[in-house]
């Protein structure tokens, strides 16, 4: 008992529930704010060299755009003074003796042009140099060209500049100049511009992504309210298509969930349904044994009675009369008999009715089977005036049990030539449908009542209730007709024509030939 409390689970508190839109903004708020501003105080807490990185580029570019017209008499001119307005940087060009040949501040009204070659270009005063002394120690060298840092002081005024160099191949030096002050106080304005964009982003981005959460949950809160009333057994309704993949991924299982369970539950109302017809079929079934039953003892009955008065007539004869005896013994034959046939034939009903039989699956030509019967019964159509026919093709094969669909077959015509009259003409024939060979078994004579067309197919129902005892029927030979075509899952049945009655049964179509080579 104390094992039991000791591993008895504690009761956790219930958690607390948040909206799937509420929790994404937040989180993704919380990125989005983090990846804008972390770059921007990042930026501003750098040390003072990052800020010439953005400066150095713009320089380097500046030198290959003059090194670009680099021979054009032209063109180079007009490089250099491109790069003076448009990057606001001073240029100066140094020859290979490091003489000064140009400066930006040796041209204020912009005429100057240099010659070329270079190396012919005259010398110029050294005053228009700009006034720096180098603070690195080494020149950062990229190969031919390269940064270094200058400082000029004056007053206790501390002005630096950030100086890129590139040589030329004939040994020219080209100096571009930019004042540091201008160009950290440009960055930290850039900053400032960058922080306020960013500010603006964020909250334009915040709206964005509130308005694309609200489209993108939308589909989820329809999932929701449609799997809700799934759950309530209500199929009626299918989720819309989205645009989202894994969102329209997951409305389709669900679509097809849903077809599924409520082709499930409507398989299941329609079995449900089948039950309680079977349940209504088995008490109609009971009731038709009661019957069939019935009918059993009604035709044993009179058998049995023939059979013990014959018998006690045998017996009283039997030293008296002995001829008569002996006829009453033959009567008592007779009569068990036509029992034991009856009973043969209740037995092979009920063999097919229990599935205890199981059908062989052969090829056989159907135009055989009906010759041999008829050959059979020659002698019966010449005694009856009978003219029979046989129409189903030589090349007529079909499939299944040949033995027993030929006591269909039996039991067709056996039927034919008891009811046959008029012209007594017997014809069978075949219809070829798509999947099955429709056997017609036709004969002149009276048609069957309408109220017996449905019966006919009942054990012990005789539409002819005149047929006498001594053609020995019975009333079962339709019904074993119907067993097995049952049993074969094939289609049988009876209508009346202009001058008779015509009867048929469905046999499988087949190859004209199969293993055994037929």
């Amino acid at each position: 008992m104390k094992a039991e409390k000791a591993v008895k689970k504690k009761k956790l508190p219930p958690l607390k529930k948040k909206s799937i839109t509420r929790k994404i903004f937040t989180r993704i708020s919380l990125i989005l704010l983090i990846a804008l501003i972390l770059p921007v105080i990042a930026y501003d807490q750098l040390p003072e060299p990052f800020y010439y990185l953005l400066p150095g580029v713009r320089m380097w570019f500046a030198a290959d755009e003059i090194m670009s017209t680099y021979g054009d008499e032209d063109n180079f001119t007009l490089a250099v003074k491109a790069a003076e307005t448009g990057y606001d940087a001073k240029v100066e060009i140094y020859n290979a003796s490091n003489e000064l040949i140009y400066s930006t501040n040796y041209t204020p009204d912009m005429t100057y042009d240099l010659p070329f070659p270079l190396s012919d270009a005259p010398v110029i005063d050294e005053r228009y140099k700009t006034n720096y002394e180098r603070v690195n120690n080494e020149n950062m060298d990229v190969g031919q060209r390269g940064f270094s840092i200058g400082r000029y002081e004056t007053a206790g005024i501390e002005v630096d500049f950030l100086i890129h160099y590139q040589y030329t191949e004939t040994g020219e030096r080209i100096n571009i100049i930019m004042q540091t002050s201008a160009l950290s106080s440009n960055t930290r304005i850039v900053i400032l511009i960058m922080s306020a964009i960013t500010i603006l982003l964020l909250l334009l981005s915040l709206v964005i992504i509130g308005l694309a959460l609200m489209r993108l949950t939308k589909p989820i809160k329809q999932m929701v309210q449609i799997t809700d009333k799934m759950s309530k057994l209500d199929f009626s309704e299918k989720l819309p298509p989205t645009k989202v993949l894994e969102l329209s991924e997951l409305s389709d299982q669900i679509n097809t969930m849903s077809d599924t369970l409520d082709s499930a539950l409507t398989d299941l109302q329609a079995k449900n349904k089948k039950l309680q017809e079977d349940i209504e079929n088995e008490r109609t079934l009971d009731n038709l044994r009661q019957v069939f039953i019935s009918g059993v003892s009604h035709e044993l009955k009179t058998p049995i009675a023939i059979i013990q008065g014959y018998a006690e007539g045998a017996l009283t004869f039997l030293d008296t009369d002995p001829q008569a005896a002996k006829e009453y013994c033959t009567v008592i034959m007779d009569e068990s008999a036509r029992m034991n046939q009856m009973v043969m034939k209740l037995l092979e009903i009920t063999k097919y009715d229990s599935g205890a039989y199981v059908p062989t699956n052969e090829v056989f030509s159907i135009h055989d089977m009906i010759e041999e019967w008829f050959e059979k019964e020659t002698n019966t159509f010449a005694e009856k005036g009978i003219t029979a026919f046989n129409d189903i093709p030589a090349d007529c094969y079909g499939e299944g049990d040949s033995i027993i669909l030929a006591s269909v077959a039996n039991n067709y015509l056996s039927n034919a030539v008891s009811h046959v009259d008029g012209e007594k003409i017997i014809r069978v024939y075949a219809e070829t449908l798509p999947d099955v060979h429709r056997i017609w078994v036709e004969n002149t004579g009276n048609p069957i009542a309408d109220k017996d067309i449905d019966k006919i197919w009942n054990s012990f129902y005789r539409a002819d209730k005149a047929m006498s005892r001594s053609q020995g029927r019975f009333g079962l030979g339709l019904a074993i007709v119907a067993s097995i075509q049952k049993l074969h899952g094939q289609e049988y049945g009876v209508e009346n024509t202009a001058n008779g009655v015509r009867f048929r049964f469905d046999i499988k179509k087949a190859e004209k030939t199969n293993n055994k080579g037929i």
